[in-house]
């Protein structure tokens, strides 16, 4: 990623402009929050959207809340599985070259760990916590591939290449602290010291992407064709899952493996990055229908306490 120096003021406008018309879409069903079944769902999502920041909606409690303010200066966010941290990755002030890696706890804001990372060429880097929280995985940049450091941003291993050629697709974490990325055909699994790797699954084509591990450990979800595909760790059992005339994309599963956040009506916004529009399935290898006022039972959208509103993110969402 490729570090840019300001945000334009006619990009802020038009995030703010954009944000009022992203909002206006709604889906069928009872805003009430007692009939809301998002009420039943374990855990606490958290997603980013246009300069309003990253919201927290806890999903048994029915309070949506802002997590993290807009900061121009960060570049992106994780939160530990357990939600006893958040990590941010921004700018370093007066660093130029520097990516600021920032661990704090969630419970009273305090900092807990701080370091800055040189990515090669002053690259923009940024990462996300292991399962275990005690590492961080980098991004490929333009001239590095992936970086796993420990919390200090001591490197541990760096995984360039692949049969001698760069790799570029993100990593994601397993249940076990591995990594599984995307390499051509490849989808390919690290040993937990990450200096070996293995083969998963084989496709036909590199027309898939986005590889997403659930939480216990029996599934990966991903992207083939334009639309949401589950199968099997071992990368047995592949079906598609989801349906509609847009593109969609799974973000995470819920802490208990059950259930798939994914993001629909999935496309590309200009100076917003990827834009798409929340919704939740069940994480058990049926097809679902997800445009909008056409859901197959069981496709949850995801809306605000007392709104009608199906709730859009941009570039990042999680489920802890």
């Amino acid at each position: 990623m490729k570090r840019l120096k300001k945000t334009p003021l006619w990009m802020l406008a038009a995030c703010i402009l954009y944000s009022l018309l992203a909002c206006s879409k709604t889906s069928n069903g009872n805003p009430d929050s007692t009939n809301n079944p998002l009420a039943a769902l374990p855990g606490t999502i958290y997603y980013s959207w246009s300069d309003e920041g990253v919201y927290k909606y806890p999903f048994k409690s029915q309070k949506r809340s802002t997590f993290l303010a807009e900061d121009l200066n960060r570049n992106s966010w994780d939160i530990s599985r357990d939600q006893n941290y958040v990590l941010e990755c921004s700018g370093a002030d007066g660093d130029y070259d520097a990516s600021l890696f920032t661990l704090s706890t969630i419970s009273d804001g305090q900092l807990y760990k701080q370091f800055r990372y040189y990515a090669t060429g002053g690259d923009i880097a940024v990462g996300s916590l292991s399962a275990d929280g005690s590492k961080i995985v980098m991004q490929p940049t333009f001239n590095d591939g992936i970086v796993v450091t420990d919390l200090t941003g001591k490197v541990i291993q760096k995984i360039q290449t692949v049969n001698s050629e760069k790799i570029t697709e993100n990593p994601a974490w397993t249940k076990d602290s591995r990594l599984i990325f995307q390499f051509k055909q490849l989808l390919l699994q690290t040993n937990q010291q990450f200096d070996q790797v293995s083969t998963v699954k084989t496709f036909d084509n590199t027309n898939w992407n986005t590889p997403v591990p659930s939480k216990d450990g029996g599934k990966i979800a991903l992207v083939k064709e334009g639309h949401i595909w589950l199968m099997e760790a071992d990368g047995s059992s592949l079906q598609q899952i989801t349906n509609s005339p847009a593109e969609e994309l799974p973000l995470d599963f819920s802490p208990d493996g059950k259930y798939l956040l994914i993001g629909t009506d999935y496309h590309t916004t200009g100076p917003f990055g990827k834009m798409f529009y929340l919704k939740i399935i069940p994480a058990d290898g049926r097809l679902y229908q997800v445009a909008d006022n056409k859901e197959s039972e069981g496709v949850i959208p995801v809306k605000a306490p007392g709104s009608s509103k199906i709730e859009p993110a941009n570039n990042k969402a999680v489920w802890r």
